[in-house]
Order: structure tokens, then C-alpha cells, then sequence
């Protein structure tokens, strides 16, 4: 029984180590390998495997070390207005992740976002977010495209924008985000952003500023 338990417990470690190997986010590689370092520095303990406990127990400090300078990094973030008639960037930065980005909107047509309102959401001076909008009647903006590369998904850009635009157009009267998705990874995104589903309307999902 004591073999089998310890099987178990090897192959979750082995599992855990090599999901936090597909992650694009470094935090959160850090902490899921941090995790699966525990497990298998637990399973080395019971089988009295040192390698295994020395090694797995230096990963464990290194992966602390690292996600202590991570909180303790002060990111910087600003908002970049762009326009697609004076910029090169923004097209070249459309096309690199267009794959990814049909993910999350599959029907997304590039020449159609060329008549709405552009922002990059720069993280210490990498840009890693890019926002296009549309400003409609009634205080409400329509978002045509909300994305974040993979690196850096965290939410922290996402929050940082939702905060900071609010204080750009706020006065100018808008007051309500609307939004339409029918993907549910970017349907879970837009509800850990607090946007909620329309009842009388699925797929289109709003949010007070």
C-alpha cells in the first residue's frame, strides 16, 4: 500500500512539474513548479532518495527566490492612443499575433478594426496589450478587440487599463463597456474583469466603469 502511494505521488509531481512547463505567464510557471518541487522533495523524503531531496529542494528556494522578486518589482504601465494612419507598429503587431488572437475573437476582421480608436497598454515600456474601441451614442463603448499577449496574462494589464481609461472618458461622458463573445476563455476573462452577460441577450456582455 505504502509503494503505491508513493507512485501516486511521484506521478503527480512529475504531472505538476511538467504542466507548469506550458506556461507562457513566468509567475505563474514559478509558482505551479514550485508546487510540483514540494511534491516531489515530499515523495523524495518518504523513499529516503536524497538526490531527489537535494535537488528538488534547491528548485524549491530558487522558485521562492524569483517569486519574491516578482511581488516585489514594481512594473510600470501606461496607456499608448495609437493610430492605424500613422502607425507602423500597430499592424505589424496585429499580424505576429494574429493566430492567438483568432483564438479569442475567430471573427475578427483586421481591415474592419482600422475605423475604430487604437491603445497599447504598455508594461515597463514593453508594449503587451492592445485595446480597440468604438465610441457609441448613449455613453457606451463598444470593444471590437481586448487582448493581452501570452507572456504576460495575468490580468495586471487588464486591470490597470479598465482603471486608468475609465479616467480618460469618463468625462467625456461614457460610462458603460459592451462587449460580444462567444468564446469561453474570453468569456471567463470578461467575468473575472467583472463584465456581466446580458440575460435578454447571450453573448453580449457589459460593464459599468
Amino acid at each position: 500500500m505504502i509503494i503505491e502511494w508513493t507512485e501516486w505521488l511521484g506521478y503527480i509531481a512529475s504531472v505538476i512539474v511538467a504542466v507548469s512547463l506550458t506556461m507562457t505567464n513566468i509567475r505563474r510557471l514559478r509558482l505551479i513548479n514550485l508546487i510540483g518541487a514540494i511534491t516531489f522533495t515530499i515523495y523524495g523524503a518518504v523513499l529516503q532518495l536524497y538526490p531527489i531531496i537535494v535537488v528538488n529542494g534547491f528548485i524549491v528556494g530558487v522558485n521562492i527566490y524569483y517569486l519574491i522578486r516578482i511581488a516585489l518589482t514594481r512594473e510600470h504601465f501606461h496607456l499608448i492612443p495609437i493610430s492605424w494612419d500613422t502607425s507602423i507598429f500597430l499592424p505589424r503587431f496585429i499580424e505576429f499575433y494574429l493566430h492567438d488572437i483568432r483564438k479569442h475573437f475567430p471573427d475578427v476582421v483586421v481591415d474592419d478594426l482600422r475605423q475604430y480608436r487604437s491603445v497599447f497598454i504598455t508594461r515597463n515600456v514593453v508594449p503587451v496589450g492592445l485595446f480597440i474601441y468604438e465610441r457609441l451614442e448613449d455613453g457606451i463603448i463598444q470593444i471590437h478587440l481586448d487582448y493581452e499577449i501570452p507572456m504576460y496574462r495575468d490580468y495586471e494589464s487588464a486591470r490597470y487599463f479598465f482603471r486608468e481609461f475609465r479616467e480618460m472618458v469618463q468625462e467625456k461622458g461614457f460610462h458603460t463597456y459592451v462587449a460580444y463573445c462567444n468564446v469561453p476563455i474570453h468569456q471567463r476573462y470578461l467575468r473575472r474583469m467583472k463584465f456581466t452577460e446580458d440575460a435578454n441577450e447571450p453573448g453580449r456582455f457589459i460593464r459599468k466603469m
